[in-house]
């Protein structure tokens, strides 16, 4: 949403104003099954979850809001992909990136569910989208995490407290060492 405003590609995302709302939210996502649920807070792919039917969404929903009402919820199109990228960005400056790939068996590419990582290589156009996304959510230390699909770049989200475990395997750099040393 705040993407939409500075014009960065993002798969088309919707949030789910109130229980009563998924099917207006299915109706303005214009796509069809599978897509993807997003809790806004989570970590370590917690909180997404590859929705396949209605009846699934619904359900869910309405766990999510019984077990905490405040829950907000976003439906994202699902873009296959084979691996994501996580860059991290402290202070405006690209620290360190990783390509994740996707797991076998399922579409999530966390390193803490046992993602295999390596570094990646950024270009110049991935650099501007990825800084522009940082900028976008006022970031100081975040992470920007986008899937490639053709010459497209989209991106997923953007992580205000990313952890650096798998990116420090990735790179061998210490990232929690320059983040204390920067503050």
């Amino acid at each position: 949403i705040y993407f939409d405003r500075h014009k960065i590609r993002t798969p088309k995302t919707v949030r789910i104003a109130h229980i009563e709302d998924s099917d207006n939210a299915l109706k303005k996502m214009e796509r069809n099954f599978p897509i993807i649920l997003k809790t806004t807070i989570g970590s370590k792919g917690i909180g997404v979850i590859f929705i396949e039917s209605k009846r699934q969404l619904s359900s869910l929903v309405q766990l999510l809001w019984k077990q905490d009402a405040e829950t907000e919820i976003l439906l994202q199109t699902y873009i296959k992909s084979d691996f994501d990228v996580r860059v991290i960005v402290l202070n405006g400056k690209i620290q360190a990136t990783m390509r994740r790939d996707v797991l076998k068996g399922d579409f999530r590419s966390n390193y803490s569910r046992g993602a295999k990582v390596k570094q990646y290589k950024l270009s110049d156009e991935e650099i501007s989208i990825c800084l522009k996304a940082d900028k976008a959510v006022n970031g100081v230390w975040t992470a920007v995490d986008f899937i490639k699909k053709g010459k497209d770049t989209f991106v997923l989200e953007v992580n205000s407290s990313p952890g650096t475990e798998g990116i420090e395997e990735a790179t061998g750099n210490n990232i929690l060492k320059e983040l204390i040393e920067h503050f």
